[in-house]
């Protein structure tokens, strides 16, 4: 479990509970779903809401995970119309698109205007800089699209 908490807690200190392991992925369940599971004689290989997975020995979150974490985190920067347009389709963003920053360094989640989550990324230069690209994109809620696209 330290790989996903330790991810949270980049965040936030909020707690999300319960979590479930199953093999390298984590999920997000409730009491219903665990009693459910207990009947089912079957090993499962999903259980829940995915909350993401350890690969390559670092966390990979998923949008699921890092849209209840912008619930109760500050660790925010917002963008502008054309920003998040751009950030969903896997581009870095420039500073002069960052209409609001809550945080100077370090991975942020990116939201926008209406403090909806876009993803997440780390802050790579002075947000001030306008002409620069200032934050690197690491997940985005477009990243399943792309993916998806790529296998045909």
């Amino acid at each position: 479990m330290k790989p996903i908490i330790d991810f949270i807690k980049k965040f936030t200190d909020a707690e999300i509970a319960p979590i479930k392991k199953i093999h390298r992925s984590y999920y997000l369940v409730n009491k219903e779903i665990e009693t459910l599971a207990e009947k089912i004689e079957e090993n499962l290989v999903a259980e829940g809401l995915f909350l993401g997975e350890e690969k390559d020995k670092r966390f990979k979150p998923s949008v699921a995970l890092l849209e209840i974490i912008a619930k109760t985190s500050d660790r925010k920067i917002f963008v502008d119309d054309k920003a998040e347009w751009l950030f969903l389709c896997g581009r870095d963003i420039f500073g002069k698109s960052i209409t609001k920053a809550n945080v100077k360094r370090g991975l942020v989640l990116v939201q926008n205007k209406r403090d909806e989550n876009l993803g997440f990324a780390k802050i790579t230069g002075d947000i001030t800089k306008k002409d620069l690209v200032v934050v690197t994109n690491i997940l985005d809620r477009g990243d399943f699209l792309r993916r998806e696209r790529k296998k045909r």
